[in-house]
């Protein structure tokens, strides 16, 4: 967690004016007595009122103490701003969060369904209950968006290549356009 404090802090403190105040809101919007501290009780009314579940939960609070004041401070709220604002993904195993290579369900994945994550233990040790068996890591579905967003940018460019030869094709034989051709048509249909 002290490399993703580390993070929120930093952009935190090099975000424009505008970023700063969206954070500064998120934090007020917790801190229900306005005492400068999120404590246990404001937290879990906060994540579950905003529908953020999987995050509401006092080991992912303790996860987020730093400081272990008991209280979440000003940077400590950025950095689960940070972390839900970047989509960092949940465990759905053990509820931890995950860093570094995790495994998705790819048939959730690929059909757009809310995405169900496991950390490496929970999948190597099978602690997850979950219809689907289909599931690969997030460096390999990365490249695998890569390789697919490839390939459609070079039937794109195929396309692309193949009007541009059909132009040329009409324009060096004078065929007339669609609009025209229609106008031709209409005119010699016999008027009855």
């Amino acid at each position: 967690m002290d490399d993703l404090h580390k993070i929120a802090k930093a952009y935190y403190t090099t975000a424009n004016e505008e970023s700063k105040s969206q954070g500064k809101s998120f934090f007020k919007r917790m801190d229900h007595d306005g005492s400068g501290g999120i404590t246990i009780q404001e937290y879990l009314a906060y994540m579950k009122r905003e529908r953020y579940t999987k995050m509401a939960n006092r080991p992912f609070f303790d996860y987020l103490n730093k400081s272990r004041t008991g209280e979440l401070d000003f940077m400590e709220v950025m950095t689960l701003f940070y972390i839900i604002k970047s989509g960092r993904k949940i465990c759905d195993g053990c509820g931890g969060l995950l860093k570094g290579t995790f495994f998705s369900c790819t048939d959730c994945f690929a059909n757009d369904d809310e995405s169900f994550n496991l950390c490496s233990k929970c999948f190597t040790e099978r602690k997850y209950v979950h219809p689907h068996k289909h599931f690969l890591d997030n460096y390999i579905i990365l490249e695998n968006m890569k390789v697919k967003l490839e390939e459609k940018e070079k039937k794109i460019k195929q396309m692309k290549a193949a009007k541009v030869k059909m132009e040329a094709a009409l324009a060096k034989h004078q065929v007339p356009d669609a609009s025209n051709a229609i106008v031709l048509y209409n005119q010699r249909r016999p008027v009855s």
